[in-house]
């Protein structure tokens, strides 16, 4: 095997080693996945900003 080759085998056996050890590390650094918080959807576009009484309209604008 002649010196030219020697060093192309070389590095393509690095390149390779190199690929899946970042194929590796990419897999096993992914975050897993959480399910989204449910939605809370309003009856009215009012905000908030006191505690709505049982039996209270929370779209009176009071």
């Amino acid at each position: 095997m002649s010196r030219g080759t020697r060093i192309a085998a070389t590095a393509g056996a690095v390149f390779f080693v190199v690929a899946a050890v970042v194929i590796a590390v990419g897999a096993v650094a992914e975050p897993e996945q959480r399910p989204a918080p449910p939605r809370v959807y309003s009856s009215c576009l009012a905000a908030d900003t006191e505690p709505v009484p049982a039996g209270g309209d929370p779209c009176d604008g009071r």
